[in-house]
């Protein structure tokens, strides 16, 4: 039996199907499922670990993909002149926004599904009457580029990508571009997503030699590992198959029509995009990762009918998802949207509790033998250390002790790191609340654009130790005045003054609601 006749025979009436985007996506974009839009799958963006539960409710409510957040983008240096005023003038770097899509991990508070409807292959695209025997899952898959070309041309092309890139932006153009190395991840990204700028630098891309291919995760008993999509298993891994994820199917509605009615019920399938994973291949690397561009397929197997169980299912696949690439796990743009809250222990609480009897709680450490670590502290500079130990010996510690310590770690090492390497745009990502507004307006008074740091005394040095928080903070300013122009004195006020009130977080945008047309018999 053929493959045709293979595939004819195992599904009534000989039809495969079409998997495409779901209705309400066509319904925002104005096109209907015949469109070559309405091919790839439809990405949905949600803000709640709960979103399953959102999704099976009513799956057209979901939240705006937002054009600067939700793309991928690269920090290149910013001039002086470049920068504005306030805290943007201590920012060394911006960030040019690409045109690809990104997508955070769940420790962002960000949480993605992707979104089919089943049509009948056949002319009018009908909608399947049954889903028994039908299987509708998706696969993850990876564009994989090598580039090869002189340094030179690489430069060339990354610099012209990025000024044309915040032109677009309505953002100061830069000389220097991404680094060397980053040059490649810059090109892919948006290469991947257009070819406006393929026409535009034909001559540079002629001198670049570029090897495209699609590679497929394929995982067996041995482990996983990305490999070109259709290259045969290696020797050692003959049971190899692509990696597949579920699709589940979307419950019909009753309330969606005004007069009603319910609408003819529709063939929606959903699953959860996986963008972040433990999984590593048998190199030891990442199988997700913040570098690539990936995008998904979708698929329905149908198994054969009753009395062609010896035919193989029939499968049809949907085009592509549009590329995106993964947030990393410190992607500042993620971090923002998820907020953690510790209260320190009161010392107070836990100096009145050192008077009871140890309880059973507490952190345990045992260290081994020969691994007991023993010095004299020395009043801050260790010294006389060695190993010892003959048995094993348990300390128990109260986890207040540890963040008590770590915290104060943590505050001693901050201004060090902050003065040692000139990063002061790192006092821009804390503040303390409630503000010393007194301390700032004292010091914006005496920055009145004559002054210098040198010229501070005991009250400013004070003022700038209230607002960092750090105890010697502001005579460590004024010994390092030489770092400061004295255009930038009244800006460094600025960055160093907290907000009057804690930051409320901008609500994502759900996307406009939209009407089914089978409610009007469409």
């Amino acid at each position: 039996m053929s493959a045709a006749a293979a595939a004819a025979a195992a599904a009534p009436d000989g039809h495969g199907f079409k998997v495409l985007a779901p209705w309400y996506a066509c319904e925002r974009g104005h096109f209907d499922r015949f469109d070559p839009s309405a091919h790839p799958p439809a990405l949905q963006k949600y803000a709640s670990a709960e979103f399953v539960r959102a999704l099976v409710a009513d799956p057209r409510d979901s939240l705006q993909f937002d054009p600067e957040e939700d793309v991928w983008s690269y920090p290149v240096p910013v001039a002086l002149a470049d920068r504005g005023p306030g805290r943007a003038r201590f920012a060394t770097h911006q960030l040019v926004r690409t045109r690809l899509r990104k997508l955070y991990q769940p420790s962002h508070e960000r949480f993605y599904a992707v979104v089919v409807e089943l049509f009948c292959d056949r002319p009018g695209l009908p909608r399947p009457q049954s889903a028994q025997g039908l299987e509708v899952g998706f696969v993850m898959r990876r564009r994989h580029v090598e580039m090869s070309a002189p340094p030179k041309v690489l430069r060339t092309l990354s610099r012209r990508l990025t000024s044309e890139l915040l032109a677009a932006g309505g953002q100061a153009g830069s000389d220097t571009g991404p680094y060397l190395s980053q040059a490649q991840d810059v090109l892919w990204a948006d290469l991947a997503h257009r070819t406006a700028f393929e026409e535009e630098n034909r001559e540079l891309l002629a001198r670049v030699d570029l090897e495209k291919e699609t590679q497929a995760w394929m995982a067996g008993a041995a482990g996983g590992q990305w490999r070109r999509l259709g290259e045969p298993p290696p020797s050692g891994r003959p049971d190899d198959r692509e990696q597949e994820l579920p699709m589940w199917r979307l419950p019909a509605r009753s309330g969606d029509c005004r007069h009603g009615a319910p609408p003819p019920e529709r063939s929606l399938w959903f699953g959860v995009v996986p963008t972040a994973s433990a999984d590593h291949d048998d190199r030891g690397a990442p199988k997700l990762d913040d570098r690539s561009v990936y995008e998904l397929h979708c698929f329905v197997r149908r198994t054969p009918r009753p009395g062609h169980e010896h035919c193989p299912p029939q499968i049809s696949w949907s085009k592509p998802t549009e590329p995106f690439r993964l947030a990393s796990f410190f992607d500042p743009e993620g971090t923002k949207n998820r907020k953690i809250s510790i209260t320190m222990p009161d010392l107070r609480a836990v100096a009145a509790r050192a008077a009871a009897p140890p309880g059973a709680g507490g952190v345990a450490i045992t260290s081994p033998p020969g691994s007991q670590l023993s010095f004299d502290p020395g009043g801050g500079t260790p010294s006389g250390g060695s190993v010892a130990g003959t048995v094993p010996r348990t300390c128990t510690f109260a986890l207040e002790i540890f963040m008590i310590v770590a915290f104060f770690v943590f505050s001693m090492f901050l201004p060090i790191v902050v003065f040692l390497f000139q990063l002061w745009w790192l006092l821009a990502l804390r503040f303390c609340l409630p503000p010393s507004l007194e301390a700032a307006a004292a010091l914006k008074a005496f920055f009145d654009g004559t002054r210098p740091l040198a010229d501070m005394g005991r009250a400013e040095t004070d003022a700038f130790d209230e607002l960092l928080g750090a105890k010697g903070a502001g005579a460590r300013l004024k010994d390092a005045s030489d770092a400061f122009a004295q255009d930038d004195l009244d800006d460094l006020v600025d960055l160093v003054t907290p907000p009057a009130t804690a930051p409320v977080p901008a609500a994502p945008r759900p996307l406009p609601p939209v009407d089914d047309p089978l409610c009007e018999g469409g």
